[in-house]
Order: C-alpha cells, then sequence, then structure tokens
C-alpha cells in the first residue's frame, strides 16, 4: 500500500511537493487506518482543487513513474514536461520517490531524470525507527556509464560481482533504470519494487474502460458473477442482474469478417483468451471452449412492467450505468486485495448519490484491504461521516503557478465541522470556480 509520493519539477509541480497516506492522531474511523509494518496507513484519501489546480497532474506523476517502471526506463525525454514557469527548471532534473509497503517491508524508490538520461536512482528499504538499509545505488557519470553500489547483503559472491561490473560497462543504458533489471539481478527486493508497480498501483483516467476487467473476471472465473451482482444490487440503479452470452463465432461474425477472425484465433490459440470491441465499442471476450470458439458478451437484466426479465446490451444502458460498472471490478479489488487504485475525477458521470454510495461501500467496510485516492470535484463527500480529517486533502497554485498540496488535517478542524460548507466558503483554500458571472458579459455577448 502506498505511503508517501514525493515530485519536483514535473508538469505544475515545481519545487518538492509530498502527498501521504500516513495516518495522523484522530480518534475517529478507526478501520480506516491499516498497519504498514510500524506506520500507520489510511484506507483513503480525496484530493480537491479548482480546475487546473494539479490535482490531475499529482495523478499523470504517480503514473509517469510507474510507466517508467513497467517499460524498463525512459521512452522520451521528460523534458517537455518540466515546470516551465521557472526558467531554472529547464535544466535542472525531475525527481520522483515512491514509499510504499509490501510483503512486510517498506520500500523507498526513487528516480532522478533529465533529458533522456536517468541520472541517479536509488531503492532503500525504510528502517523506521532504525537505519534504512540500502538495496542499491545509481548514478549515470558523463561518459554514459554507470556507477552502481549495492547494499553489502546482495553481492556476495563472483558471479554478482562481475554482474555489476557488466552492468556499469555496458549493460545498463543511460536511458534505463536499474530496477528494469530485475530479471537479471534475480534480487527478490528489486523484484518486489517492480512487482508492486505492476500489479498492485493502478491508475484509472477518466475515460478509461475497466468493464473489461470485469468481463475477463467473469470469464474466466464464472463463480465471480454471483459476487458482482451482489455488489451492483446494492447501487439500486435498476439492473436486476448482470449475466455473460455465449455466441459463437459462425454466428457472431460475417463471412467478409474472415481475415479478422484468423487474427483473432491466433491470438485466442497463443493467449487462451482474447479482448477485442464490437462496433459500438462494447468490449467483448473470445475463447475457445471444447474446441469451439466463442464470444462472450456482457449483458444486462432490467425487470419490465410485467414482472419480465429483459436483457440490454451494455450499449444501451446510460453513461453513468456504465461508468458505475467499469468501477465494479475495481470495488471489488479494493475490498479484497492490497492493491492501492489512484482515479482522476471519480465524479465523471456519476450522480452524486451514486458516486457518495460507491465511495461509502470501500470506506465503510471494516474488512477492506486496499486503498482508494481519488481526485474530485464533488463537494457532497466532503464530510466527516465518511473520511477522517487526513484522509482531505487539496490542491491550490501559489502565485508563480506551481501546485501545492497540503491535508484538511492541517487546519484541525473540529470532527462535527460542516467541512463542505467551509471548502465552498474558502476557508480551506483550494476553491472551485467563483468569478463574479456579472462581470463575463454574457448578457451583452448573446444579445
Amino acid at each position: 500500500m502506498l505511503i508517501r509520493f514525493v515530485v519536483s519539477n514535473f508538469l505544475s509541480f515545481n519545487e518538492e511537493k509530498e502527498f501521504n497516506m500516513l495516518a495522523g492522531s484522530f480518534r475517529t474511523h478507526k478501520h480506516h487506518v491499516y498497519k504498514a509494518g510500524k506506520l500507520n496507513v489510511l484506507k483513503g484519501a480525496a484530493l480537491y482543487g479548482a480546475n487546473g489546480a494539479g490535482k490531475s497532474n499529482l495523478v499523470k506523476a504517480i503514473d509517469y513513474l510507474k510507466q517508467m517502471v513497467v517499460n524498463g526506463g525512459l521512452e522520451k525525454s521528460v523534458n517537455s514536461q518540466k515546470f516551465k514557469l521557472d526558467k531554472t527548471n529547464a535544466n535542472a532534473s525531475t525527481e520522483f520517490e515512491i514509499e510504499f509497503y509490501y510483503k512486510r517491508k517498506i520500500y523507498a524508490y526513487g528516480v532522478s531524470v533529465n533529458g533522456n538520461i536517468v541520472e541517479k536512482e536509488w531503492l532503500y528499504i525504510s528502517g523506521i525507527d532504525k537505519e534504512d538499509k540500502l538495496v542499491f545505488e545509481r548514478k549515470t557519470l558523463k561518459s554514459g556509464k554507470s556507477k552502481i553500489k549495492f547494499g553489502k547483503s546482495y553481492i556476495k559472491t563472483k558471479k554478482d560481482k562481475l554482474l555489476v561490473e557488466l552492468m556499469e560497462d555496458n549493460l545498463l543504458l543511460s536511458d534505463e533504470l536499474l530496477l528494469g533489471k530485475a530479471k537479471n539481478l534475480k534480487i527478490v527486493d528489486v523484484e518486489n519494487v517492480r512487482e508492486w508497480m505492476r500489479k498492485c498501483l493502478w491508475i484509472i483516467y477518466p475515460h478509461d474502460r475497466k468493464i473489461e476487467l470485469l468481463l475477463r473476471g467473469i470469464a474466466l472465473h464464472p463463480q465471480l458473477m454471483q459476487s458482482s451482482n451482489e455488489l451492483i444490487k446494492t447501487f439500486d440503479i435498476g439492473i436486476s442482474e448482470l449475466l455473460v452470452k455465449k455466441i459463437s463465432f459462425d454466428a457472431y461474425f460475417r463471412p467478409e469478417d474472415d481475415k479478422y477472425v484468423s487474427e483473432l484465433i491466433d491470438v485466442v490459440e497463443q493467449r487462451g483468451h482474447a479482448i477485442f470491441y464490437d462496433s459500438d465499442g462494447t468490449s467483448l471476450f473470445a475463447v475457445k471452449e471444447n474446441d469451439n470458439y466463442m464470444v462472450k458478451k456482457m449483458m444486462s437484466r432490467h425487470v419490465s412492467d410485467l414482472d419480465k426479465m429483459i436483457e440490454f446490451d451494455l450499449a444501451e444502458e446510460s453513461d453513468g450505468t456504465r461508468r458505475l460498472m467499469d468501477f465494479i471490478p475495481v470495488v471489488g479489488a479494493i475490498l479484497e486485495d492490497n492493491i492501492t487504485c489512484i482515479i482522476d475525477e471519480i465524479d465523471q458521470s456519476l450522480h452524486p448519490e451514486l458516486l457518495q454510495t460507491l465511495v461509502k461501500k470501500i470506506m465503510d467496510e471494516p474488512n477492506t484491504k486496499g486503498q482508494l485516492i481519488f481526485t474530485t470535484h464533488e463537494s457532497n463527500l466532503l464530510d466527516l461521516n465518511i473520511f477522517r480529517q487526513d484522509e482531505v486533502w487539496f490542491a491550490e497554485k501559489d502565485k508563480g503557478g506551481a501546485t501545492n498540496l497540503y491535508s484538511l488535517s492541517e487546519f484541525k478542524p473540529r470532527y462535527d465541522l460542516d467541512i463542505r460548507k467551509g471548502y465552498l466558503k474558502g476557508r480551506f483554500g483550494a476553491v472551485p470556480f467563483t468569478a463574479d458571472l456579472k462581470k463575463l458579459n454574457w448578457q451583452e455577448i448573446h444579445a
């Protein structure tokens, strides 16, 4: 689970700024606090701020670091992503550091990049109340070669030393991460960091479609259908149940689709299944069952006025309903697995009451295992009956155009305070658009 993230010189972040999930001393919602070794870490966080304040840039910064780790290095120069309102930043480095708890250890991984060069890279196991344990430190020299230092417990044999020498000489390029060489290094702590970043850190943007996760899960594990239907019934959106409809390739595809079908069959044979899309954008699942190629399609059932079950394509459901269904596998994962899910603009296409039900489902459940972090404008979620004071964050730009991040806990509000009203009145800063609409001269423009 995520403990903290630090970023500097990236998009709207100028000087080093920190976002963290560390629990304060508040006594409310004790079930929102997890034990991460010797640290107390929070279940959720809601990030507020005006349009352009930099909320989404925090998500993009975390995602940028994740993609570097997934890709094993920089795919292109970072320079276009630097903070541009300070001229000195053009030649300065961009830095990211992330700290998280995984497999009973607290890892602190960071990287400093400039242009298409990884200037520095480091990985420690946090000691909290004792000295941190070095896993590795890496520095790229002017020659383009690397200088690498591992903790003593990781380099024990001549073979280990030789591998490090090869990395320093030419095996590790200046645009590559040492973390990306996990398979070569075969060091558990290095593999753990890469694994957490790849599998346990989920980033979801407003237009991402996660219904594919649900379709894949149910298609491969039919027992998930029951839990999914139980969850969707709690939202009271008119859907009685979900179902997966099976259609043979012959019945689904037209004769003129032969070339595409052949390519799809190749993917199924190689991977065991394939995701593809209907003409209306609906996700479909191709699989081979009993030597027959089948298309699996998610459908919904509603009860008619005559108490009959009527089937609907998902494309016939409202944007809000489809957006909610995107979140079903996410909610299930947060409730059951140790994942950290970061959602940008969680309120998009969702009715405020439905969104509140969704968030409360996660935050109120005492046995939730994962973390939910999101950006939003929806002030109805600013409720201390839903969140703790230290789970509410704000983003606000200073006079120089740089984003600042701060927690509601810094204001030390009373537990019975109406923080929604306080936010809308500007008590905590980070206020939404509040310009005098009369000054826009709309009447004159449209007269």
